[in-house]
């Protein structure tokens, strides 16, 4: 089966392919179905689903442990270069014994939204993260969903101390009180920055233990460890994001990109190595990354006639961008934006892309709809929606629209 192939021919209903754009396979070969799969491993047989089948035809699922990584911003592509770059990659290794393929990332192609799905196994239309920054009408405020923090509250207020329960915000089991339901213990391991965050805590419900970290060699020794010392059903999530902060900084096609995830596979070969059995290891992204050039940045601010259309800023991500349109307004600033901005700048009904199937399969959470405001404009190339949230930032490396650089990312799984 060529699932690459599969992948780009994916289709959504009332959405033309332009130019290669690459749309979620939700229902196939999407990073959404590895939380399935997982509970799947563990004995439920209710979470079979299509990347479950393929894979346990190509490895040996039977270990009594489960080790998923989750290397931020390593795109499909991206690795494959390396791979022939450098021939003593540890990733090299881990194909050889197990298997390398395509998957889709989510829409939007972003952090917040893919690290949600990760850890319920819904899709963002079902689990309503869906930016970097949203709307929340529930308390009237644009919130960074990382953060839960609230913009302009001079306090530093956390969203969760204005209105947001942690507890009841997704309404969706997370994968660990599901683990925890088939008797599976589970431990996430994460920086110590982010340990506290909003996100984590809504995203690490019932795992057994959150154990921050300092640096990449410290988290896979505490991991190796773990899992040496653990004779029962186990599973652990590891997050490094290391990779991401840098391809935002000095972009994805740098040296210094290369030398961050040369240096994680290097930590991943000593540490696990001839040293863990009775272990299945996946590693796996949330996205990949679109370069970046300062030129590439359209300003919205500089085009009047557009903000003075809108009665907030725009949310969600740069390349995956909300507009919340003045009554009367939506069709103008779509045509406005089709005719002056850029062609690499796909403008879409908001209603229109849920009803798509843009952003997943299932239940709609009610919020989702507040949340996408009345026109999603999404990047299909390098240009890229602009607003000055934080003046003068232009990050080299973006992510969240809809190019294969951003949108393929690689699952390989090996057995120990």
């Amino acid at each position: 089966m060529d699932i690459e192939k599969q992948i780009h021919s994916t289709e959504l209903a009332g959405i033309t392919r332009r130019k290669g754009e690459i749309f979620p396979d939700y229902a196939g070969y999407s990073i959404c179905n590895i939380p399935q799969m997982i509970l799947s491993f563990f004995g439920d047989q209710s979470m079979n689903n299509t990347l479950t089948r393929y894979l346990t035809q190509k490895i040996d699922s039977s270990a009594r442990k489960v080790v998923l990584i989750i290397i931020d911003g390593l795109g499909y592509y991206h690795l494959q270069e390396h791979l022939q770059l450098f021939p003593d990659l540890y990733f090299h290794r881990l194909i050889e014994d197990g298997v390398m393929m395509p998957l889709t990332s989510v829409f939007p192609s972003t952090t917040t939204a893919a690290l949600t799905t990760y850890s319920t196994g819904t899709t963002p239309e079902e689990h309503g993260m869906l930016g970097y920054r949203l709307y929340l009408k529930e308390i009237g405020a644009i919130t960074n969903m990382i953060k839960l923090s609230v913009l302009g509250n001079t306090k530093g207020d956390s969203a969760l101390d204005i209105g947001i329960d942690a507890g009841n915000f997704l309404g969706l089991p997370t994968l660990y009180q599901q683990l925890a339901q088939c008797g599976v213990n589970s431990h996430v391991f994460l920086s110590r920055h982010i340990k506290e965050s909003g996100l984590s805590h809504l995203l690490y419900r019932g795992t057994d233990s959150i154990n921050p970290i300092h640096s990449s060699s410290d988290m896979m020794a505490q991991v190796r460890s773990l899992l040496q010392r653990t004779r029962t059903e186990m599973f652990i999530n590891v997050y490094w994001g290391m990779t991401d902060t840098i391809a935002h900084t000095y972009g994805p096609q740098t040296e210094e990109f290369t030398a961050e995830l040369r240096s994680f596979a290097a930590c991943l070969e000593r540490e696990l190595s001839g040293r863990i059995k009775d272990t299945l290891l996946l590693v796996c992204s949330d996205h990949g990354f679109a370069a970046v050039d300062r030129s590439n940045y359209i300003d919205i601010t500089e085009y009047p006639e557009l903000t003075d259309a809108l009665f907030l800023p725009p949310v969600g991500d740069s390349r995956a961008a909300y507009l919340y349109t003045k009554p009367g307004k939506e069709r103008a600033v779509a045509r406005f934006i089709e005719k002056n901005l850029s062609a690499d700048l796909l403008c879409l009904k908001s209603h229109d892309a849920l009803q798509s199937g843009l952003f997943g399969l299932g239940q709609t959470k009610p919020e989702t709809i507040d949340r996408i405001g009345d026109l999603t404009v999404i990047s299909t190339g390098a240009t890229t929606l602009y607003y000055p949230y934080t003046k003068g930032l232009y990050l080299k490396g973006m992510h969240g629209g809809i190019t294969e650089d951003e949108m393929i990312v690689p699952l390989i799984a090996r057995s120990f």
